[in-house]
C-alpha cells in the first residue's frame, strides 16, 4: 500500500472515530460531577429513565436530567417505560409534564414489563394498538419519539407490529455484541435503517450503573 493511500485510510478512520457519538442510559439519579466525568470520558449524550415500568412517572428524572445538562452533557432524551394497564394517553402526559422542557426525545421501551399489572398482553395485535395509542398521545402533545427494543422483544411482545416504523419513530435496538456499528442489525418492525444502538450492559466509567450506546 502506498504511502498517500495509507494516509488517506488513516484520515478516513479518524474521521469515522471523531464523528461517533456515544453516551449511555441511566435509571438512577446521578451528580453533574458523575456526568462531567463521563463527558471527559467521551460522552455526548444521556437517556434517563423518565417513566418507570409500574406505571409512574421517576421522581429522579427531573433532577437526574439538570444534573446531566449542568455537566455540559450536549443531548439529554428520556425513556418510558410503558405499563400496558393504564391509560395511554394519561401516562404520557404524566411524563411528559413531568419532565417538560428539559428533554430532546422520548423513547418508548418495548421489553418485558416485570411490574405487577402492568405486563405486555398476550395478544400481540393489542400491544401493537396499544403502542399505536402511546404514539398518537405524544404526536398531540409534540413529542419527538423513539422506540426502544430488541428484534427478539419486539417480535415477543409486538409480532410483525410495524405502527412505530409507519409513524416515522426513529429505532433504538439493543443487541450486546460489544460493537460500535450497525454491521450487526437485521430489519424488524418495518425499520430498514436504526438509529441508536445499545451495544452493551456497562459503560464501565465514573463508577456509574449505565448501558452503553452509541449512534454515527
Amino acid at each position: 500500500m502506498s504511502l498517500a493511500i495509507k494516509i488517506t485510510v488513516l484520515i478516513a478512520l479518524a474521521v469515522v472515530t471523531a464523528s461517533a457519538t456515544r453516551g449511555g442510559d441511566v435509571s438512577e439519579y446521578y451528580s453533574a460531577a458523575t456526568f462531567e466525568c463521563c463527558r471527559n470520558n467521551g460522552w455526548d449524550f444521556v437517556i434517563v429513565r423518565s417513566y418507570c415500568s409500574y406505571g409512574g412517572v421517576d421522581s429522579n428524572a427531573p433532577a437526574t436530567l439538570r444534573q446531566a445538562a449542568a455537566a455540559g452533557l450536549p443531548y439529554h432524551d428520556v425513556y418510558h417505560f410503558p405499563c400496558k394497564s393504564q391509560s395511554a394517553s394519561e401516562q404520557v402526559q404524566a411524563d411528559y409534564d413531568h419532565v417538560k422542557g428539559l428533554f430532546g426525545m422520548m423513547w418508548f421501551d418495548i421489553e418485558t414489563n416485570p411490574s405487577p399489572g402492568c405486563g405486555w398482553s398476550s395478544d400481540k395485535a393489542d400491544n401493537c394498538a396499544f403502542l399505536g395509542s402511546l404514539i398518537s398521545a405524544g404526536r398531540n402533545l409534540g413529542i419527538h419519539m423513539g422506540v426502544y427494543a430488541s428484534a427478539y422483544m419486539w417480535s415477543s411482545i409486538m409480532g410483525d407490529c410495524n405502527v412505530g416504523a409507519d409513524n416515522g419513530l426513529s429505532l433504538w435496538y439493543a443487541h450486546y455484541d460489544g460493537s460500535q456499528s450497525f454491521s450487526d442489525f437485521s430489519s424488524f418492525g418495518g425499520w430498514s435503517k436504526p438509529a441508536m444502538k445499545q451495544y452493551g450492559d456497562s459503560v464501565g466509567i465514573c463508577n456509574i450503573n449505565a448501558d452503553a450506546n452509541w449512534y454515527p
